[in-house]
């Protein structure tokens, strides 16, 4: 089967599982009809019709998986089935959502403070010139500032 007729399979399911009943159906009466012009009685002609023609519900599984894309199927299923459970388990839906936010934007912020910190250069001119310089002082001291005579011994 080709993949139109297979992509346009997944949006007309239902159509195409009411033509194909007909079908099906209308075989299975040509076939009671041949057998009721061969003398049998009506009750015996529908069942050997259904014998002949085979297991109905068979023989529509087995159309149905050649029109279909089986994966996408079963990813809409899983889906469905997901959104269901979460409707029906309002708390815990409340509980995954709240951690994959908390998750998603903690992602987020270390991501773009590693991404301006680490990744990407400073936005000065010749920052590959800047330097840290420091001052030793003793641990208990609480000024942190640099002496004026030291900026100016520094500066030099």
């Amino acid at each position: 089967m080709r993949l139109f007729q297979k992509f346009r399979a997944l949006f007309r399911r239902s159509d195409l599982d009411r033509e194909m009943a007909e079908e099906m159906q209308a075989h299975v009466d040509l076939q009671v009809q041949a057998n009721l012009a061969a003398g049998m009685t009506p009750a015996e002609a529908q069942g050997a019709a259904r014998r002949q023609f085979g297991h109905l519900d068979g023989i529509k599984e087995a159309a149905r998986d050649q029109r279909r894309f089986r994966w996408v199927e079963d990813i809409a299923q899983d889906l469905r089935y997901g959104w269901r459970q979460l409707r029906k388990n309002p708390g815990f839906t409340a509980a995954v959502v709240l951690t994959l936010g908390v998750g998603i934007g903690a992602c987020t912020v270390i991501f773009a403070a590693a991404d301006s910190m680490l990744l990407r250069p400073f936005a000065y001119p010749e920052a590959d010139r800047l330097v840290i310089i420091r001052e030793l002082r003793p641990p208990n001291a609480s000024d942190f500032s640099v002496s004026a005579g030291g900026y100016f011994e520094w500066r030099k």
